[in-house]
């Protein structure tokens, strides 16, 4: 490292590497425990036959007083299940097999992403993403524009449902800190002058690591997509640099836009602060990514850091739990150097830029 002003990249990863359960997958199977099967045992047992949680017409057969034949396999098992006092054994079910859920779920957004058996934060936001494209070409195949507003109101919906559920569940996580990663800050933070980090996360798990006095620099945190504790957190897709979104835009149907986080960038000052605080600020500076897939959904913001004539170099690192499996790290390592390719300007500027194998370090 050449440069004394830092700039760094939090993504979930970061999260994933505290061990904390903040990926898509453990977000899905919270609210199996939590929310699905116990709402199902209100319909199974007490015979509740409407839950706005499900389709009418599955509560309605669901709660029916006998068991029949039913003419899904799925249904049976969850009645019988629930019936027996056996919950946990459905939710087992549910995890294994959770592309059933679909089938029953009001929000049919969340019901896709459990039939795709996503893992990731920046798979959800491009499911999204696709949805607002498959609506797009309806329309400029001659579908009815009012069926399709009326049809991205409903998506709009089950998507805030989707972000205010995910609110909720990362509320009850509670923070740990590693000293492992507490060195590696160490090594890196004693030789800078000033650190400017970019969290991408909705936790505040970054700031243990800076409650300190002998750090000899200047240390300032943005949450550029919000935080848990001022309940404003920023969730869909970033990339208004695809031809889509030209095309989506030229609609002029402002349903389509709610949550492209350029426009949810205008809620406040954190993205100007980014470029004022930072970019502009340092004459030269070197980026540490820890943690963040490097994803289109976040493609804009991170083309304007990585692509600055300011920007000398881009550190990616290999991953210290897969230290002693050489091939599996280095399939990790390039794929993020794919990633990357889809951000820097051309070829050139990431070859220059981007840290290769044999210079990366190890991220705990």
């Amino acid at each position: 490292m050449t440069s004394k002003n830092l700039i760094i990249i939090i993504g979930n990863g970061f999260d994933l590497a505290h061990g904390l359960k903040t990926s898509f997958s453990d977000f899905a199977d919270y609210l199996i425990e939590n929310l699905i099967v116990p709402e199902l045992d209100k319909v199974v047992v007490r015979r509740q036959s409407i839950n706005s949680l499900f389709q009418p017409e599955f509560t309605k057969e669901l709660s029916r007083k006998s068991m029949t034949s039913y003419e899904t396999n799925h249904l049976e098992i969850i009645w019988s299940t629930l019936m027996d006092y056996r919950p946990n054994e459905l939710i087992q079910y549910l995890k294994k097999e959770p592309q059933v859920i679909a089938e029953f779920i009001n929000n049919k957004f969340l019901g896709k992403l459990y039939a795709n058996r996503y893992i990731n934060w920046f798979d959800i936001e491009n499911a999204y993403f696709q949805e607002l494209v498959i609506t797009k070409n309806r329309i400029l195949g001659g579908g009815s524009t009012k069926k399709n507003i009326e049809g991205l109101e409903v998506l709009n919906r089950e998507f805030t449902e989707v972000k205010d559920l995910l609110s909720k569940y990362l509320k009850t996580i509670e923070i740990t800190k590693s000293q492992e990663i507490q060195d590696f800050f160490d090594s890196y933070l004693r030789r800078a002058a000033n650190a400017y980090i970019i969290n991408f996360n909705f936790t505040n798990t970054i700031e243990d690591y800076f409650k300190r006095d002998d750090y000899p620099l200047n240390i300032e945190t943005n949450y550029i997509h919000g935080s848990l504790m001022e309940n404003n957190i920023v969730f869909g897709y970033g990339n208004d640099k695809d031809s889509d979104y030209e095309d989506i835009k030229n609609l002029e149907i402002d349903e389509f836009l709610m949550y492209f986080k350029t426009f949810e960038y205008q809620r406040n000052s954190n993205y100007n602060q980014i470029h004022d605080h930072a970019i502009k600020l340092f004459t030269k500076f070197e980026i540490l990514v820890l943690g963040h897939s490097l994803g289109t959904t976040d493609k804009t913001l991170l083309a304007e850091l990585f692509n600055s004539t300011g920007c000398n170099k881009v550190h990616i690192f290999k991953r210290r739990d897969l230290e002693n499996n050489p091939n599996n790290a280095f399939k990790g390592f390039i794929k993020l150097t794919y990633s990357a390719s889809r951000i820097f300007a051309n070829e050139e500027t990431l070859r220059k830029k981007l840290s290769n194998y044999e210079q990366s370090a190890f991220f705990p």
